[in-house]
């Protein structure tokens, strides 16, 4: 019943179309058009027509990109302070994680005689001493060669060493060896930045920037990220949990669309805009300009109405 009433249908509108004419007689006629006009009422080559599209328009507006990351710290570049002479470290004047320069004295060592001689002396006048024999002998001030994060430390007061023995291990860098925990749509390139925290202590935290990344094996939208500390200070712990937040990108006054809106294919990306035209032939069009109109499908992903997105990817 139902096609019997659309083939009723089109041949009513043959009929209209071609001034009474029988239907069969039209499209006899329809068959006859030059094959050049043909064209222009089918889609050309391999194109394939959208089916339930709306137009709607490119809008102009803000996005920022963020991604969150966690990671490890590491000591990079590290170096070793080891015992310049026989004799005992007295004292210790920095902790672990410290953050020290050449100018800080990470600990005052004497010699084997001056341990012996302040050994022998009472606690009263182990000062006494100190100040008698001062001129004799020193304490040796240990200090880093350059600035970084204490590391280790293999010794303690009143630990007796040989020359030549490791005292401490200085990093002169920190690196947080990490990943993003939500898929980045964007590009990575080296020099964002990103501000990180101490898992265990939020208000610690520290400035980053990226100075590597490799993407994940079959997870291409996450990234094996290694971040160094641009602003080293006492506080960095090595070989705890840092979480961030990484900078990918922000664009002010961008043409933004859905990303459900675009067409991919072949690697390259595609949006079907309106266009403007001039000159036309039967086989070809004079394309002067586009519009921001362009066509979608039905249900595409939701943004605000202002135009404006602002996304953690």
């Amino acid at each position: 019943m139902k096609r019997n009433l659309l083939s009723a249908a089109a041949l009513l509108i043959a009929v209209s179309a071609h001034g009474g004419e029988p239907a069969a007689k039209a499209a006899a006629k329809q068959q006859s058009l030059p094959a050049a006009n043909a064209r222009t009422a089918a889609p050309a080559g391999n194109w394939v027509p959208l089916d339930n599209t709306f137009p709607k328009n490119i809008k102009t507006g803000l996005i920022e990109v963020n991604t969150p990351v966690t990671g490890i710290t590491t000591a990079q570049d590290t170096y070793d302070i080891f015992a310049a002479f026989d004799g005992r470290v007295e004292y210790l004047q920095s902790d672990l994680f410290d953050f020290v320069t050449p100018k800080t004295v990470i600990s005052r060592m004497v010699s084997t005689e001056m341990a012996a001689l302040l050994d022998s002396s009472s606690e009263e006048e182990r000062k006494q001493t100190e100040r008698r024999w001062q001129e004799v002998y020193k304490f040796f001030d240990v200090t880093p060669e350059t600035q970084g994060i204490l590391t280790n430390i293999y010794v303690s007061p009143k630990t007796s060493v040989l020359k030549g023995d490791r005292l401490f291990t200085v990093a002169r860098k920190v690196v947080v060896i990490g990943k993003n925990t939500e898929p980045l749509y964007s590009k990575l390139s080296r020099g964002l930045t990103a501000e990180i925290e101490y898992a265990r202590d939020p208000d610690s935290k520290f400035k980053t920037v990226l100075t590597d990344y490799v993407p994940l094996k079959g997870s291409p939208l996450f990234s094996r990220l290694w971040l160094e500390v641009t602003d080293i200070k006492t506080g960095i712990k090595i070989g705890e949990q840092f979480n961030g937040v990484l900078t990918v990108g922000r664009s002010g006054g961008a043409m933004l669309v859905p990303r459900g809106d675009i067409l991919e294919t072949g690697g390259r990306r595609f949006l079907i805009t309106e266009i403007k035209t001039g000159l036309e032939t039967a086989a070809e069009l004079e394309v002067l300009d586009r519009t921001s109109v362009y066509l979608a499908p039905v249900s595409p992903l939701s943004e605000d109405n202002d135009g404006k997105t602002k996304k953690i990817r």
